[in-house]
């Protein structure tokens, strides 16, 4: 089938198409996946929410506070949005998956809307517009991210949707864009505290690439009100946090946590084990140390409660310190982590089944992404697609030095999808068109030039 053919389908067809992916996702869901629970590792819970968010959002509903078991302290641990999403949920719908796999269908089918909506900013062809969100709608980590009580589909939800405001804040250019950008940014660092520092790196690629639209100045107004929105949403938890802490933190503790086990599995990733035990193995150094330091806490899988919301700060920095110090010891096992880290972020899953799964899911789509970036720099469309780049690059930067593992990329397909489609373009038809307007425009002014008089064989530039 051609590219012309592809480009003529009906809007209904693509509709059509998306509507019968999600029903196999709803069949994978509440059909297959039940069915294969007992068969997954230990780390993967398919009967309530993951990492500790199930705990956060209980106590809420019962009257406890912020923290993970009723008799510890007050955490910073976890982002507030995700447990105060689960919390409204339980309230609702009760504490069983099913609310959540549901939720998630919906976010992800909000996404892919605004995956279309986004799209159109890169390009009016039906296959980029409908393409890209059938495209993230075929990915198995979507409907992984679906299954599971986890952060991914509200964060992808809330990342496309910033991005598509972000567009909208750059092209018209007017304060209140930045200032609803901003909301949207304080809301997604609300639910994962990564993009916090993507203002800083919008405003640099403004100063750099769009100086000739804007003024250095409306960039340093727009930057600010960027940011200065996205922490007024964040206020409350910040305030919350220096209450219990005298300290300003203005995203969650995990740090130190996400470090050390980032350094400890690449540094055993390659003795047998995998990914998920070693990530247990991490935990279970983690408790004792703090058992050698002194803190009392509440022994669980994974992270300890601690009970006095100080101490969890203290030895969230003891890590930091303590993988840092390793780091400048040993500079090539930095190095080791980071290239092992840049690999992890796109294919690493819980076993190594997983892992060779991930690189035949992965693989096509960052080959045609590849793809599609060349083909948008061949039609002279950089400024189109430069914000999309700027997120990922950013995102991958921020993981590659802690921890990383495929799910950390789940947020990122959307654009990878926009960008996939793009492959399926023409190179040089802008560029065609383009030479074809000037042509236009040549004959129009050498008719305008013979309508006024001017001598015969005059250039233009001379009866200018």
């Amino acid at each position: 089938m051609s590219l012309d053919e592809i480009n003529s389908w009906p809007k209904s067809l693509w509709i059509a198409l998306m509507a019968a992916v999600l029903c196999v996702h709803l069949v994978f869901l509440f059909g297959v996946s039940p069915k294969l629970s007992h068969k997954i590792t230990p780390s993967y819970n398919q009967n309530s929410a993951n990492d500790g968010y199930q705990e956060l959002a209980e106590n809420l509903v019962n009257g406890h506070g912020y923290r993970f078991d009723s008799d510890t302290a007050p955490t910073l641990m976890r982002e507030p949005g995700y447990p105060l999403f689960l919390a409204a949920l339980m309230l609702g719908a009760g504490t069983g998956i099913t609310a959540i796999k549901l939720a998630n269908v919906l976010m992800v089918i909000v996404t892919a809307w605004l995956v279309m909506r986004l799209a159109r900013n890169i390009s009016t062809k039906p296959v980029v517009v409908y393409g890209s969100p059938l495209l993230f709608l075929l990915h198995p980590g979507v409907v992984i991210a679906e299954s599971r009580g986890a952060v991914e589909s509200l964060f992808t939800l809330l990342i496309v949707l910033f991005l598509l405001t972000l567009y909208v804040a750059r092209d018209e250019g007017r304060w209140w864009n930045y200032v609803l950008s901003g909301v949207v940014l304080g809301a997604a660092v609300s639910v994962r505290s990564v993009a916090m520092l993507f203002p800083l790196f919008w405003a640099i690629y403004l100063l750099l690439y769009e100086r000739q639209r804007t003024s250095w100045v409306m960039i340093a107004r727009n930057a600010v009100l960027l940011i200065v929105t996205m922490f007024a949403i964040l206020l409350p938890w910040i305030v919350r946090n220096y209450r219990l802490t005298r300290k300003f933190v203005p995203t969650a503790s995990v740090l130190g946590v996400s470090a050390h086990a980032g350094q400890y599995i690449n540094t055993h990733l390659f003795n047998g084990k995998p990914f998920w035990l070693l990530d247990r193995e991490a935990a279970r150094e983690r408790r004792h140390l703090a058992t050698e330091l002194g803190y009392p806490f509440e022994d669980d899988v994974y992270y300890q409660s601690f009970y006095r919301t100080e101490d969890e700060l203290k030895f969230s920095k003891y890590l930091m310190g303590r993988v840092e110090e390793e780091y400048k010891r040993y500079p090539l096992l930095f190095l080791r982590s980071l290239t092992l880290n840049l690999f992890n972020f796109w294919f690493a899953g819980k076993t190594w089944a997983s892992t060779g799964a991930n690189m035949i899911v992965q693989l096509p789509y960052l080959v045609l992404a590849f793809l599609g970036i060349r083909v948008a720099l061949r039609r002279y469309q950089w400024r189109a697609i430069a914000p999309l780049i700027l997120f990922i690059a950013y995102t991958i930067a921020i993981y590659a030095p802690i921890l990383a593992q495929a799910r950390y990329s789940v947020p990122l397909i959307p654009f990878m999808s926009i960008l996939a489609t793009m492959a399926l373009l023409r190179p040089h038809e802008n560029v065609r068109s383009a030479e074809k307007e000037v042509s236009t425009y040549e004959v129009s002014l050498d008719d305008q030039l013979v309508t006024c008089g001017a001598p015969a064989g005059m250039s233009r530039r001379e009866h200018r």
